[in-house]
C-alpha cells in the first residue's frame, strides 16, 4: 500500500518538474478598504521553486494568522502550471493609509520582490472588532468561507467603452468583461444589450475564452472578455446602452468527499480531498453614457454621404477604348477606418451618350482589435452609344476626418475614353448621313413597271410644295424645339430638389433590396435575408422622409411618420419588424419563423406606408 502512495506522490512531481514558468512573485488583497479591526487577507503567490521567504513588516496591523501555505496545481490543455500562495489574515489597528511593503524570496539565483499595496483603513463598528476575534480563533475555515463567497468583491461584469463622447458615425470600442476570484467554469445564457441608435460590427469570438490577469486596487482578478465589438453612433444626443446580464457557472467546495478512496486511505491528505459541485450565479454589468455630438455644419459639403473615419479613394477605368455599344467597367475603391459599410456609390455625372447602370457593391471589411477596417468597391458599366472622345470629369469623395475633426475631399482624376465606329449590326447608328449622286443610280427611263394596285392620282396643277399641310410642316419644328426646352427645364428642376428624388426613388432602392432579401431566402441564407430586409426598411423611411444617414434611427422615423399622419398599427408593425429583424441579424440561429412571412409582411408596410405618405 505504501508502494501505491509513492508512486502516486512520485508522478506528481515528475511531472511539476517537467513544466517550466516564467518566475512571478506577486502580491494582492481580497479588499483594499476595511473598517479598523475587520479581517482582510493579504496573499503573496510564486510560480517558481524558492526558499528564504521573507515577509514585509506588519507593524500598522494585527496579524491573526499566517503564514498560511497552499499549492495550486492547473492542467488546461495538457499545459501543467503548478503556484506556492502564502496567505496572512491581517485587521489595522487604526485609522488611515498604509502601505503594506514588498516581501522577497530567492529563487534561483536572483531575489525577487513583490509589489507594494495600499490599504484604506476607514472607522471601525463594533461588528468588525467582532469578527477580528472570530477570526482568530477560525482562521483555517475563513480562506474556505472566503473562496465560496459571492459578493461582488469575488464576481461581477463590467461594461467599458473607449470613448464616452463621440462625432456621430464615429466608432467606438465597447467591451464586455466579467472578473472573478472564484473557479469559473463557464457561461450559459448571455443576453447583450440591443445597442440601440448603433450599428454594431462584433469582433469574432475564439474558439475558447481566453483568461487574463488584472490588477484592481491591488486585487488580483481573473478576467475573462465575453465580447468585444465596435458600434457606429446613428444618431446625436445622449444614449445609454443597457446592461450586460449573464449566469456564471462556478465551480465550490462542498465539504469532504465519502468515497470508498478516502475510507481505503485514512487519514491520507491526499485521497481526503474536499467534495465540489457547480453553482450558478448571475451578475449583471453596468449601464453606459455616450454622449453623441452631431457632424458640424460649417463646411460640410453638399454631397457629403455620411463617411465618417480616414479613408482613400483609388478608381480605375478596365480600357480606355472601345468601340461603340462595348462595356467599360469603372471601380472606384473607398478604403480605410470607419463606417465603411454605411458609405453609399458616389453620385457621378457621365457625358450624354454614355449609358451608366446602377453600380455593383463588393465590400471587404472585417473587425479586428485595432477597429473595422477594410474596402468597399463600386463598379459601373458603361456602354458608348456613338463613336467619338468623351471625357468623364473628376469626382470628389467626402468623408468626415476624426483625427482632424474637420471634412476632407478626396478628388479623382479625369478619365477620357475613345469610342471607334462599332461593328456589324452593333454598328453605331449616325444621326445624319450625306446622300451623295453615286448612292442612287437610275439606269433605264423609258420602260417602267406597270402597277396593278390602286394609284393615287393627283390633279394637274396641285402640288404640295406651297400646300397648307407644307406650310404646317414649318411650324412644327420650332413647336418641337419650344416643348423640349420646356421638358428639359422641367427635367432638371425636379432633379434639383434632392429631398425629392430620394422621395421619388425610395420604392425602388427598396425593391431592391428586398430582391436582395428574396434571393438570400430561396438560399436559406439567413444572416445576409434579414440584413437585406432591415436595409429595404431603413433605406426606405430614410429615402421617403428625407433623413440624412447620419441621423437615421427608429425614433426619428416613428416622429416622421406620426407627422404624416400614417396609421398607428402602421407604424407599430414597422417598429416590431424592425426589432425582429435587428434580433435575428445578431442571432440568425435562433430565429425560428417562416423567412416568406417576414418577407410579406415588409413588404406589405411598404405598401402601407406609401400609400399613406403623398
Amino acid at each position: 500500500m505504501k508502494d501505491i502512495k509513492k508512486y502516486f506522490f512520485l508522478l506528481i512531481a515528475l511531472v511539476a518538474s517537467c513544466v517550466l514558468h516564467a518566475q512571478k512573485f506577486t502580491a494582492s488583497v481580497n479588499k483594499n478598504k476595511v473598517a479598523v479591526g475587520e479581517v482582510f487577507q493579504v496573499d503573496f503567490t510564486i510560480n517558481a521553486n524558492g526558499k528564504n521567504f521573507t515577509a514585509p513588516s506588519f507593524s500598522d496591523f494585527t496579524v491573526y494568522s499566517g503564514p498560511n501555505q497552499s499549492t495550486n496545481m492547473q492542467i488546461v490543455n495538457g499545459n501543467i502550471s503548478q503556484s506556492v500562495t502564502l496567505s496572512y489574515y491581517l485587521a489595522a489597528k487604526k485609522e488611515g493609509t498604509f502601505t503594506i511593503g514588498a516581501a522577497s524570496m530567492i529563487v534561483g539565483n536572483n531575489t525577487l520582490q513583490s509589489n507594494t499595496i495600499n490599504i484604506e483603513a476607514v472607522k471601525g463598528s463594533g461588528s468588525a472588532q467582532q469578527q477580528g476575534q472570530q477570526s482568530q480563533q477560525q482562521n483555517n475555515g475563513t480562506q474556505a468561507k472566503n473562496n465560496g463567497q459571492t459578493s461582488a468583491e469575488n464576481l461581477f461584469a463590467r461594461t467599458s467603452v473607449s470613448k464616452s463622447k463621440v462625432f456621430a458615425g464615429e466608432q467606438i470600442a465597447i467591451t464586455h468583461k466579467v472578473y472573478t476570484r472564484m473557479n469559473l467554469k463557464g457561461f450559459q445564457n448571455v443576453k447583450f444589450p440591443s445597442y440601440n441608435g448603433f450599428w454594431m460590427q462584433e469582433i469574432p469570438q475564439k474558439a475558447q475564452y481566453e483568461i487574463k490577469t488584472e490588477n484592481i486596487d491591488g486585487v488580483a482578478y481573473n478576467v475573462v472578455e465575453v465580447k468585444k465589438a465596435f458600434l457606429f453612433a446613428q444618431r446625436s444626443g445622449k444614449i445609454e446602452i443597457e446592461p450586460m446580464e449573464i449566469e456564471c457557472v462556478v465551480r465550490e467546495k462542498s465539504g469532504k468527499r465519502n468515497d470508498p478512496f478516502s475510507q481505503f486511505f485514512g487519514n491520507d491528505p491526499f485521497f481526503n480531498m474536499d467534495a465540489y459541485k457547480d453553482a450558478v450565479y448571475t451578475v449583471k454589468s453596468n449601464a453606459v453614457n455616450i454622449e453623441v455630438v452631431p457632424l458640424p455644419e460649417a463646411g460640410k459639403p453638399a454631397d457629403f454621404p455620411g463617411a465618417v473615419g480616414n479613408f482613400s479613394m483609388n478608381a480605375t477605368i478596365d480600357k480606355d477604348k472601345v468601340k461603340a455599344n462595348n462595356g467599360i467597367t469603372l471601380k472606384i475603391t473607398v478604403s480605410g477606418k470607419g463606417n465603411l459599410k454605411l458609405i453609399d456609390a458616389p453620385k457621378i455625372n457621365f457625358p450624354d451618350g454614355i449609358e451608366s447602370y446602377d453600380p455593383k457593391t463588393n465590400e471587404n471589411i472585417s473587425a479586428s482589435e485595432n477597429g473595422v477596417s477594410g474596402s468597399k468597391t463600386f463598379e459601373y458599366l458603361l456602354i458608348p452609344r456613338h463613336e467619338g472622345i468623351y471625357k468623364i470629369e473628376p469626382w470628389k469623395f467626402n468623408y468626415f476626418d476624426i483625427d482632424k475633426k474637420s471634412y476632407v475631399s478626396l478628388p479623382s482624376k479625369e478619365f477620357t475614353l475613345t469610342v471607334e465606329k462599332g461593328e456589324g449590326n452593333f454598328a453605331s447608328v449616325p444621326v445624319m448621313s450625306n446622300v451623295t449622286k453615286e448612292d442612287v443610280k437610275v439606269y433605264s427611263n423609258d420602260i417602267r413597271y406597270i402597277k396593278t394596285d390602286n394609284i393615287h392620282l393627283n390633279k394637274k396643277g396641285e402640288y404640295f410644295f406651297g400646300s397648307p399641310l407644307f406650310i404646317a410642316g414649318f411650324a412644327v419644328p420650332p413647336l418641337l424645339f419650344l416643348a423640349f426646352l420646356f421638358l428639359r427645364r422641367e427635367h432638371i428642376r425636379r432633379n434639383s430638389d434632392l429631398a425629392l428624388v430620394r422621395k421619388r426613388g425610395a420604392g425602388r432602392i427598396a425593391k431592391k433590396h428586398l430582391a436582395h432579401a428574396e434571393k438570400s431566402m430561396k438560399n436559406n441564407d439567413k444572416e445576409n435575408f434579414f440584413v437585406n430586409v432591415l436595409s429595404a426598411l431603413y433605406s426606405y423611411a430614410g429615402n421617403k422622409m428625407n433623413i440624412p444617414v447620419a441621423e437615421l434611427s427608429k425614433e426619428k422615423v416613428v416622429e416622421l411618420l406620426k407627422g404624416k399622419n400614417v396609421q398607428e398599427d402602421a407604424i407599430n408593425e414597422l417598429v416590431k419588424l424592425m426589432d425582429e429583424c435587428e434580433f435575428a441579424r445578431y442571432a440568425p440561429g435562433l430565429q425560428s419563423g417562416d423567412l416568406q412571412d417576414v418577407y410579406n409582411r415588409a413588404a406589405t408596410i411598404i405598401t402601407k406606408i406609401e400609400n399613406s405618405v403623398a
